[in-house]
């Protein structure tokens, strides 16, 4: 079964499409130093920034995933009955 893309995927997604859109432009423009300069500038800003929202998603699906792995091993010791012969002791 897949997941729903959350609302912040989509938003990367259009960032990310725009942000490449720029690029090409970028690439098919001839300007001056100065202006190319300028426009970089921009774009490596905005590359930061892009960079550190995905390493927050990063992060944060890490999360989720530690503590679906927490979840699991606690039913896996419940299911094997290692959990119980902790208690006992």
């Amino acid at each position: 079964m897949t997941q729903a893309r959350e609302p912040d995927d989509r938003d990367l997604d259009r960032t990310l499409r725009s942000f490449d859109r720029r690029l090409s432009r970028l690439e098919d423009t001839q300007v001056t130093w100065r202006e190319l300069n300028n426009s970089f500038d921009r774009v490596y800003d905005e590359f930061d920034a892009l960079e550190g929202q995905m390493n927050k998603r990063f992060d944060e699906q890490g999360q989720k995933l530690d503590e679906q792995n927490r979840k699991i091993d606690i039913i896996l010791r419940h299911i094997t009955g290692q959990g119980n012969s902790e208690l006992r002791e």
